[in-house]
């Protein structure tokens, strides 16, 4: 990125930079939390009152979701995130487990969380839930039908609105749409 401002500027005034070890050994020695920060200060929802979907009267639309990814196949990953049985023996890569909330509008993925494939999306949910705020009108399937995560949900003032077992949507309680 910085070449094409030693361009611009000219051969008189180039700017000095560390070079891809250097950035490489400091992020080493920083480990992930610096990158942890950003994603949650930039990953945030982006949707205007006009963008289709991404609003419902006056609250903000997101959805809660998980799944699995799997990761390079290396001996740190599998240190960290585990490797998921297979019918012949093991999974050929690790794998992690991710939930995330996403704007329904826009798609623009926030809160997210991972940890190894053998958390449920269920401990990890009662991370991420904590990155609603009072405008968001959160909607998500009958898995993370669970008192204690909605309850906590709640006290960030959002709505959770969730299919119960059975498959009906349902208000929430002490709310009203």
């Amino acid at each position: 990125m910085l070449e094409g401002i030693d361009w611009l500027r000219g051969p008189a005034e180039t700017i000095h930079t560390a070079g891809k070890s250097g950035i490489s050994q400091a992020r080493t020695r920083l480990c992930s939390e610096p990158l942890r920060l950003l994603l949650r200060e930039i990953a945030t929802p982006i949707g205007v009152k006009r963008t289709r979907g991404a609003w419902y009267r006056t609250w903000r639309l997101v959805s809660l979701d998980g799944g699995t990814l799997d990761v390079a196949d290396t001996v740190e990953k599998v240190k960290a995130f585990g490797r998921p049985s297979a019918s012949r023996g093991s999974s050929a890569y690790p794998q992690l487990r991710f939930v995330s909330f996403f704007e329904n509008g826009t798609h623009v993925l926030f809160g997210a969380r991972v940890d190894g494939w053998g958390v449920s999306e269920m401990a990890v949910a009662k991370d991420v839930v904590t990155s609603l705020t009072p405008e968001m009108l959160c909607l998500a399937d009958s898995y993370f039908y669970s008192s204690e995560l909605w309850s906590k949900a709640a006290t960030t003032g959002a709505k959770p609105l969730y299919p119960p077992k059975g498959g009906q949507m349902e208000r929430p309680k002490g709310g009203q749409i």
